[in-house]
């Protein structure tokens, strides 16, 4: 992979809104929005919010001040709440998934902790994931993100032909499955792992076409895609470990911070996300919902 990766910021320019303030993180993806209150927010606020995020992939909502119940009328925004496998949801909020870790856990790991698009072995993987912070440690804990959009536009007319024809298998296996240990390590939070995944192997483009944007994009992802079909596994590696050192390249990436009170939304269908592990001894407590998306096409 050359080193000379360049991003031009129009990528990631913001548009002039009426309801909203967006200022980009990067140039190459995410964006901080302010100046509005969700709870509040009018239908053209709503329009104009889903316009931004489809324009920058990933946006972080400042100063909100969310229940639970609101976090489910902010999802429903957005489409059909997704289905939560291998972890327990709330028992009063079947949507929601508690995410947190105290200060008293034993090991540093966090849930998630690796690149990756949330549950791309689904038929139908989220298109969207909302994600709130309740509790916020004062330093720590920031969440980068990659646009693999960008990535697939980087790479040479060549390669993208051969991408465009394949078809990558994605598994739950190496995060949930029979030697999915680490997640015992997770204290606080109910995994369910260690049983047989296959079930939930599943095939699905290489390349998709966004179904909103029309961009073509990398959907693939380093916690989940497993191999390649048709291939044997020492030909798919190599290509699957070229793309994903490429698509994790800093041209192609934002990291965000965050503070009490955002909400994080990101389009699971174009990015990936990856939570930094560097707040051990400091408690956060986070509540996540997911929306769900369309099957994956060319």
């Amino acid at each position: 992979m050359s080193e000379f990766i360049y991003c031009h910021p129009d990528h990631n320019r913001a548009a002039d809104y009426r309801h909203l303030r967006v200022l980009p993180s990067t140039g190459a993806l995410g964006a901080d929005v302010e100046g509005l209150d969700l709870n509040r927010l009018e239908d053209a606020g709503w329009v104009e919010l889903r316009q931004a995020l489809l324009a920058h992939k990933v946006l972080f909502i400042r100063e909100q001040n969310l229940r639970l119940a609101d976090l489910e009328r902010v999802t429903r925004q957005f489409g059909e709440f997704g289905r939560e496998p291998y972890v327990t949801t709330m028992v009063d909020h079947p949507h929601v998934v508690h995410v947190v870790k105290e200060a008293d856990e034993k090991a540093p790991f966090v849930f998630g902790g690796a690149w990756h698009s949330d549950w791309t072995f689904q038929q139908r993987p989220p298109a969207y994931t909302l994600l709130y912070g309740h509790d916020i440690p004062p330093y720590g804990g920031d969440t980068c993100y990659a646009n693999l959009a960008l990535a697939y536009q980087w790479l040479s007319a060549g390669m993208q032909a051969l991408l465009d024809t394949l078809d990558a298998l994605h598994s739950p296996e190496r995060a949930y499955g029979v030697g999915a240990n680490h997640n015992a390590l997770l204290e606080n939070m109910a995994i369910h792992y260690g049983s047989d995944t296959s079930q939930d192997m599943r095939s699905h483009p290489l390349v998709t076409r966004h179904p909103q944007t029309g961009e073509k994009v990398l959907f693939i992802n380093p916690a989940y895609t497993v191999g390649i079909q048709g291939l044997r596994s020492e030909e798919a590696r190599p290509l699957l470990d070229y793309l994903f050192n490429l698509a994790s390249a800093p041209a192609f990436t934002c990291r965000m911070r965050w503070r009490q009170g955002t909400l994080a939304i990101w389009d699971n269908r174009s990015t990936w996300h990856l939570p930094i592990a560097d707040y051990h001894g400091m408690r956060r407590e986070m509540f996540r919902t997911t929306v769900a998306g369309d099957v994956p096409r060319r």
